[in-house]
């Protein structure tokens, strides 16, 4: 059953930072199921890629190190005791990049929403 974690888990860890980063691109676009849902980063598109860009970096980073720490649990199959220790460290690293991206996430939605506004104002 661990085996079967840690390789969930190195899967999740990448499948997150990827959709951060497609919505960073606009691949994806606001919606209530999957992404960075603040209430700063789900005003509009603008907010919605500023934000998630600003969190791609943390999300990869955390992601292939997650990633990398789950698959290496996988060099300890007689010691189930180092495979959890090993989930608990992904699942640990993988939250706190969350939390992190998250703050980043919110700070640029405002500067997005901050910067897009008077051009808005000039249009009308």
């Amino acid at each position: 059953m661990l085996i079967f974690s840690l390789l969930l888990l190195a899967v999740c860890s990448l499948g997150m930072a990827a959709l951060t980063h497609a919505c960073a691109l606009g691949k994806i676009r606001v919606n209530p199921l999957v992404g960075i849902r603040t209430s700063k980063t789900m005003v509009g598109d603008v907010s919605w890629r500023a934000g998630h860009a600003a969190a791609v970096q943390p999300m990869w980073v955390s992601g292939i190190a997650a990633a990398a720490i789950s698959l290496a649990g996988l060099l300890f199959l007689d010691a189930p005791g180092t495979q959890m220790v090993m989930v608990v460290l992904a699942c640990a690293l993988l939250v706190m990049a969350i939390v992190y991206g998250t703050k980043l996430a919110n700070v640029a939605a405002v500067e997005a929403l901050i910067v897009e506004k008077p051009r808005r104002g000039s249009n009308r």
